[in-house]
C-alpha cells in the first residue's frame, strides 16, 4: 500500500511538472507584419505577421486592437505556422489573425501572453488603394521570407532605399492628376513630399527620396487632385547618401600580374539597421566592385561585403584601400575587360562602387602583352 502511494505521488509530481512546463511560454520577438497597409475589411479576413519563439499554444495570447478612436476591433488569433527560413537558428513564424478594420486609419495591435505577461504593441494602417511593385536601380533587400511554395503568392520585397537614387513605381497607377509622392514616418507620421516624374516611355511613375528625409522608416504614397491615395503596401527603410571618393591610385599604367591599389574613402557601405526588427539576427552589407570603363562599354568585378568570400580580403576593414591583383592574361581562366580583340591591353577608368553609389573616375591602362 505504502508503494503504491509512492507510485501515486512521483506520477502527481510529474504530471505538474510537465503540465507547468507546457504551460511556460519565451519571450517572442516581433519581426514585421507582411503587409503594413491593408485595404478596408468588409468581413473578418487574415492579417500576418513574422515572430520568432510564438508559443503555439492559441490559449497563452491576449490580443486587442483599437482604431485611432480608441474603440476595440473585434480580434482572433487563428494560427501559428512554422515556415521554412530559419535566421541564426531561429524559426521564424508566421502569425494569423482574422480581424475587419473597416475604415481607413491607424490600427493599433497589442499582443500580451498570460504566462510571461510580455507585452507588445504595434500599429498598421488601413487605406482604400493599395500597389505593391516597385523597382530600384540597385536592389539590396532584406525580405524575411525570401522562399515561398508555388501555391503561396510571392511576397512584396523589403528593400533598403537610398537617398537621391531613382525608384520605380511599375504598379499599375494612374499617372494622370499626380499632386505629390509623400513619405510619412512610421511613428511621428511626420510628413516628406518627395520629387518624382513620369517616365515619358515607359508611362511609370518615378521617384527620388532626397537628402532631407532623414534614415528611417516611411508609409510611402502616391497622391492625386481628386484627393484619392494610393500606399505602397509595405513600410520603405531609407538609408542615407554615401558617396565613395576615390582620392589615389598607385600608378596609371600596369602589367597584367601587377596589384593596383586604390585609397580613399566609403569604399564600404554600412547600413544603418538601427530602424530594422531583428537585425541583430541577420547581417546586411553591401556589395562593393571595380567599374572598368573604355570605349566600347563597362564591366564590375564583385568586390564581396561578407568575409566567407575570397574577394572579401582585397579590401580593408575600414573601407579605405582596396588592394586588386590584375590578372596576368586574359585567358577564359582569367578574364578581365580589354579595349582590343588580340585582348593586348585594356585603357580606359576605374571606379569604386558601393552600394548604389559610385565614385569619379581614374584613367588606367592595363598592358597584357
Amino acid at each position: 500500500m505504502k508503494l503504491k502511494f509512492i507510485c501515486l505521488l512521483l506520477l502527481s509530481v510529474a504530471f505538474f511538472s510537465c503540465s507547468s512546463e507546457d504551460n511556460q511560454s519565451e519571450q517572442f520577438e516581433f519581426l514585421e507584419f507582411e503587409k503594413d497597409v491593408l485595404t478596408p475589411f468588409a468581413n473578418s479576413g487574415d492579417i500576418t505577421f513574422l515572430a520568432f519563439s510564438f508559443d503555439k499554444n492559441l490559449g497563452n495570447w491576449d490580443l486587442k486592437i483599437t482604431d485611432e478612436n480608441g474603440t476595440n476591433v473585434p480580434v482572433t488569433l487563428d494560427r501559428v505556422e512554422s515556415t521554412r527560413i530559419s535566421i541564426s537558428n531561429k524559426n521564424v513564424q508566421r502569425i494569423a489573425f482574422k480581424a475587419a478594420p473597416k475604415n481607413e486609419g491607424v490600427y493599433t495591435l497589442v499582443i500580451k501572453n498570460k504566462t510571461t505577461n510580455q507585452l507588445y504593441t504595434d500599429h498598421f494602417i488601413v487605406r482604400s488603394k493599395t500597389f505593391n511593385e516597385i523597382v530600384y536601380p540597385y536592389a539590396e533587400d532584406y525580405t524575411t521570407i525570401f522562399a515561398y511554395s508555388s501555391d503561396e503568392l510571392k511576397p512584396t520585397e523589403d528593400y533598403f532605399y537610398f537617398h537621391n537614387i531613382k525608384n520605380t513605381i511599375i504598379s499599375t497607377l494612374s499617372t494622370t492628376g499626380i499632386s505629390g509622392i509623400r513619405l510619412e514616418d512610421v511613428t511621428t507620421f511626420k510628413q516628406y513630399n518627395i520629387d518624382y516624374s513620369v517616365n515619358a516611355e515607359t508611362k511609370k511613375i518615378e521617384f527620388i527620396v532626397p537628402v532631407g528625409v532623414p534614415e528611417g522608416r516611411y508609409y510611402l504614397s502616391v497622391r492625386y487632385n481628386n484627393l484619392t491615395e494610393a500606399y505602397f503596401e509595405k513600410d520603405i527603410l531609407v538609408q542615407s547618401e554615401r558617396l565613395p571618393a576615390l582620392t589615389s591610385i598607385n600608378k596609371n599604367v600596369f602589367k597584367g600580374g601587377e596589384t593596383m591599389v586604390l585609397k580613399g574613402s566609403n569604399f564600404r557601405y554600412k547600413f544603418n539597421l538601427d530602424f530594422l526588427t531583428g537585425a541583430s539576427y541577420r547581417k546586411y552589407q553591401a556589395s562593393s566592385s571595380l567599374i572598368f570603363k573604355d570605349q566600347s562599354g563597362s564591366g564590375e568585378i564583385l568586390l564581396s561585403a561578407y568575409d566567407s568570400d575570397p574577394s572579401f580580403k582585397y579590401m580593408n576593414s575600414e573601407g579605405t584601400e582596396i588592394n586588386y591583383p590584375i590578372p596576368r592574361n586574359t585567358s577564359k581562366d582569367d578574364f578581365f575587360f580589354v579595349s582590343v580583340n588580340d585582348g593586348s591591353y585594356f585603357e580606359g577608368t576605374v571606379q569604386v562602387r558601393t552600394g548604389p553609389y559610385i565614385s569619379e573616375p581614374k584613367p588606367i591602362r592595363v598592358n597584357f602583352k
